[in-house]
């Protein structure tokens, strides 16, 4: 039987998704439209624009045996000024039962428009990274990938209670000095299940509920430059590798948001000379 913590989360989170129901684009307030079907998604975000493929690049094997956790890099050609930078990034898997990966967000004090993660493909399809750039225009690269075993549905394992009592650790990266100017890497993981909520329980033959982290951002002196909305497809235990240029020290920020309505949160302090 669910746990009365399980239900009461299910139900605020159900509720918070019908208040968004009618929503027409991507954000980080809230739940948005369940899209699926991939171009649908792409028009719903940009509308009937023109795509150039020079500017950016998905790196992504072309084969994978398991699509548990694919792994993917994204660059965007960008100096990452204030009129030079990618406004929000877009991937979307094709074949999967929601298209819907992630989208990101990012500032120019990143430094370098690069991040890597790791991703879930059902079946063998066609991934696409569409990108809208600061000054208007818009980039859109497809790949295929062969995929032998899918992995969206049927991945993870426990009941429900068993998902409601899982407790996420936070675990990050980065060199704690760095010289004024530097482009940085930082790494940022955190443990949990990312439930999809399309699969039963092998104990009782129950739906278990889907439970993701929806949200991830990074902040340095209180100012968010890298953020994250994900989806089911985006791998257990989700990791990101990203970029912060050093201009002065302070303290870097870490938010993961449960969708059981749960923050979790780290620091690190970076000093800059």
């Amino acid at each position: 039987m669910t746990s009365r913590r399980v239900f009461c989360g299910y139900l605020l989170s159900s509720l918070f998704l019908r208040s968004r129901a009618n929503a027409q684009t991507t954000d980080l307030e809230g739940f948005d439209p369940i899209w699926r079907d991939a171009e649908h998604a792409l028009i719903n975000f940009f509308g009937d624009v023109q795509y150039t493929s020079r500017g950016a690049d998905m790196e992504i094997p072309s084969y994978s045996d398991v699509g548990t956790s694919v792994p993917i890099k994204i660059t965007v050609d960008a100096e990452m000024s204030v009129h030079d930078y990618p406004e929000v990034i877009h991937l979307l898997a094709h074949g999967n039962p929601t298209p819907h990966i992630l989208s990101a967000w990012m500032q120019p004090m990143c430094g370098k428009a690069e991040f890597s993660t790791r991703i879930r493909l059902e079946k063998s399809q066609k991934v696409t990274l569409a990108v809208k750039m600061k000054d208007g225009r818009h980039i859109r690269i497809d790949k295929d990938v062969e995929v032998s075993f899918g992995a969206c549905a049927q991945i993870g394992t426990g009941d429900n209670d068993d998902i409601a009592a899982f407790l996420p650790e936070t675990r990050t990266n980065l060199t704690n000095q760095a010289t004024t100017g530097t482009i940085i890497p930082i790494r940022a993981l955190i443990s949990h299940p990312m439930e999809t909520g399309m699969r039963k329980s092998k104990i009782d033959d129950e739906w278990i509920d889907q439970r993701i982290i929806h949200n991830f951002e990074c902040s340095f002196r209180d100012k968010t430059f890298f953020r994250v909305r994900l989806y089911p497809a985006v791998a257990t235990n989700p990791y990101f590798k990203f970029f912060l240029k050093a201009e002065q020290s302070g303290k870097i920020d870490f938010l993961w948001q449960d969708s059981f309505l749960i923050d979790f949160r780290d620091s690190q302090n970076l000093a800059v000379s």
